[in-house]
């Protein structure tokens, strides 16, 4: 059940979502048209992810 989660705050896409597991976020991209779900962001929810 991929949908489960919120839409990501980091992007303006229904089909990324984002997973908070013990102070992490995990940012996944759901693809229906092949049913897989591609995980591209890992990041601790306390820093900011866009700070260089």
């Amino acid at each position: 059940m991929p949908f489960i989660n919120k839409k990501s705050v980091f992007f303006d896409s229904k089909e990324i979502r984002d997973l908070i597991f013990k102070g992490y976020i995990v940012v996944y991209k759901i693809d229906e048209a092949k049913d897989t779900i591609e995980v591209f962001g890992f990041t601790k929810y306390e820093d900011d992810p866009f700070k260089l």
